[in-house]
């Protein structure tokens, strides 16, 4: 297989993949831990492809096309929300599967098409598929657990990693923007976008989902609507069912409603032992 080939479709799979995660440059243990986690589902993957007959540099590149798939299909999942309207979610749903099964199925036909292409009879080219590559089933399951697995970690991370005075960088309106993580005082989801709102009264469109957010900044964040993600500590009361930070009343949804409060007198708490 020419090299040029291969390079020309790995390097690009691999830049989309590394650089979803350097959106969010928060320290090098995070980074280090999703990398590790990224390379070992490739090699994963890999190995599957490679006990169907593929040479180890064609299960490579055939494992790495799927991907940056996985990744939209995190992102996108995480903006469904069953807690308003269920009718819809499922049919939001339904059209992100399809919508990935057709992204999966593409990136497959690519891959196999680079690997197959004849470079001595340059109008030769092979689109013979292995069937299971061709499964719905088989496909869907591969995602779901790298994209399972990626929310996992990120939950995990959230929680077990010292909350240490670090900087978060992300986009925002084309432009990248470094915050101190204790400037961030509440995440506001819109839709299709979010909000973040910091100290000084700043504010900072971004296109990254709720969820990716909340996995992002940890345990001192909590979630207290679908729309919300509250710095705790920034909190300075809980009045008719609303958070209160600054001049800011947000609703607390009856689902969090529970765990808002205990979270709030633990901080509380914690506050008054410190002092």
């Amino acid at each position: 297989m020419p090299k040029p080939l291969i390079s020309g479709f790995y390097i690009p799979a691999m830049a989309f993949v590394w650089g979803e995660m350097l959106i969010f440059a928060v320290d090098m243990k995070r980074f280090a831990i999703f990398s590790l986690y990224w390379g070992v589902s490739l090699l994963l993957l890999a190995a599957i492809l490679w006990s169907m007959g593929y040479r180890l540099p064609e299960a490579l590149m055939l494992s790495t096309s799927l991907l940056p798939v996985a990744i939209v299909f995190r992102q996108m999942i995480a903006r469904v929300s069953f807690a308003s309207n269920r009718r819809e979610a499922i049919k939001s749903t339904i059209l992100i599967l399809l919508f990935v099964l057709t992204l999966a199925f593409l990136a497959v036909h690519v891959a196999q098409s680079v690997i197959l292409f004849d470079y001595r009879q340059v109008s030769t080219i092979s689109f013979d598929v292995p069937p299971l590559l061709l499964n719905p089933v088989f496909l869907l399951s591969v995602l779901t657990l790298m994209m399972i697995g990626d929310y996992g970690l990120g939950r995990m991370l959230g929680k077990s990693l010292p909350e240490e005075e670090e900087t978060i960088t992300f986009v925002s309106n084309r432009q990248s923007v470094t915050l101190a993580r204790q400037e961030i005082l509440y995440v506001e989801s819109c839709d299709t976008e979010v909000w973040i709102h910091a100290t000084e009264g700043r504010r900072f469109r971004n296109k990254t989902s709720i969820t990716s957010w909340s996995n992002l900044l940890g345990s001192e964040y909590l979630r207290i609507h679908r729309s919300y993600l509250v710095r705790l500590s920034a909190c300075t009361g809980l009045e008719h069912d609303n958070v209160i930070i600054g001049e800011a009343h947000l609703p607390v949804s009856r689902k969090y409603k529970e765990e808002v409060q205990e979270r709030l007198r633990k901080t509380a708490e914690q506050g008054r032992n410190d002092v």
